[in-house]
């Protein structure tokens, strides 16, 4: 079920920006001319997602969580960096949730059903 979050001319280059639509938060990238779409919290410690830091890699594309600097893949979601090397529960990160982005002139949608 696709739901509109905004307009792509609300979003700032490289700036996450948290919308909360129905009953879900999440977090959208404008980068170039992609969007991405990402839970709105860390699933690692569950910091806000919306003061991460974009990292673009030539065509890979990443949010760094500010609280402990664990690195998302915005793609899939895949966790691609954890800066701790111990394991254990406290180091232990699921991947970021991704939502599909769809654009439909200037508006935003996001895709629930996934």
């Amino acid at each position: 079920m696709l739901i509109r979050v905004c307009k792509i001319s609300d979003l700032i280059d490289n700036k996450p920006m948290k919308f909360s639509v129905s009953k879900f938060e999440i977090v959208l990238i404008k980068i170039r001319d992609k969007v991405f779409a990402t839970e709105a919290y860390c699933p690692h410690k569950g910091a806000n997602m919306e003061y991460g830091e974009v990292i673009i890699k030539g065509d890979e594309y990443r949010i760094r969580c500010h609280l402990h600097c664990y690195e998302f893949n915005l793609k899939d979601g895949k966790l691609m960096f954890k800066p701790y090397s111990r394991d254990g529960n406290w180091y232990y990160s699921n991947n970021l949730r991704i939502y599909d982005v769809k654009i439909i002139n200037d508006d935003i949608f996001i895709d629930i059903g996934k």
